[in-house]
């Protein structure tokens, strides 16, 4: 990949967005950083120096302030060459039938819709350079039903699909996709909905999650290494092929 290195990063106002964000820096890699919470946003992206990264704050699942973060960074850094759907939430959990429908759907529209709002935005600008990488979050959930979390699993279940169909239509044309399953991470996301419904997750204990760094990692690798290391499309941490390939200290359990 030429330079300039230019990455999209969404849900980077903390955690592992956050994290992935630091770490392109530290790569060499101009970041722009997407969330809603404008205040966390900006205090983040300012601690990385100024030219290294961009505050953009935005709602993924409004495809027109997806478009105008794609083209905010373009503007700033140059044509956005990896993107990194880390944005998602987990609310509402609960029984189906004790869902409201709109908060349900709402979960989807940023899970899943937000990917395809971010992707669709930056695609185009990838499609003329002849190439770039997109890495979604997915997460084991996509292939395990979970008790109370039928939004976030259905959701998760899509964007696998979803990663699948962008690897087939784009793949000829030099773009590199990816879906991500980080392990169990210590995130406030994971930690909140622990506290609300009791199920296998929420049973979890704190020593068996990972912090946000160490999926990063494998993020920020994927994206700057990972072409001609990698092939396939899924990409997980349980893999530990691919724990030897991005260089992380083994742990007794992931």
């Amino acid at each position: 990949m030429t330079d300039p290195k230019v990455a999209l990063v969404t849900g980077a106002s903390k955690g592992i967005g956050l994290e992935t964000a630091r770490l392109l820096v530290a790569r060499g890699w101009k970041v722009a950083m997407t969330a809603r919470g404008a205040a966390a946003l900006e205090a983040a992206a300012a601690g990385f120096g100024a030219g290294k990264a961009l505050a953009l704050p935005c709602d993924v699942a409004d495809p027109d302030a997806a478009r105008a973060a794609a083209e905010a960074a373009a503007r700033a850094f140059g044509p956005v060459r990896a993107l990194v759907n880390n944005a998602g939430v987990i609310d509402p959990v609960g029984r189906l039938h004790e869902m409201a429908p709109d908060a349900w759907m709402d979960l989807q529209r940023i899970n899943l819709g937000g990917v395809f709002n971010m992707c669709r935005a930056v695609l185009p600008g990838m499609i003329e350079a002849g190439g770039g990488v997109i890495v979604n979050l997915s997460s084991g959930a996509a292939q395990k039903p979970m008790d109370g979390w039928s939004a976030y699993c259905t959701s998760k279940a899509g964007l696998a699909m979803l990663t699948r169909c962008l690897d087939t239509e784009y793949r000829a044309m030099g773009i590199r996709v990816h879906d991500f399953i980080p392990g169990v991470v210590g995130t406030d996301m994971l930690n909140g909905a622990q506290q609300k419904f009791d199920n296998a997750a929420a049973r979890l204990d704190d020593s068996v999650k990972l912090t946000p760094d160490i999926p990063a990692r494998c993020i920020a690798w994927l994206v700057d290494e990972g072409e001609g290391r990698v092939d396939a499309v899924h990409q997980s941490i349980r893999d530990p092929e691919f724990r030897s390939k991005v260089g992380l200290e083994e742990r007794a359990q992931w």
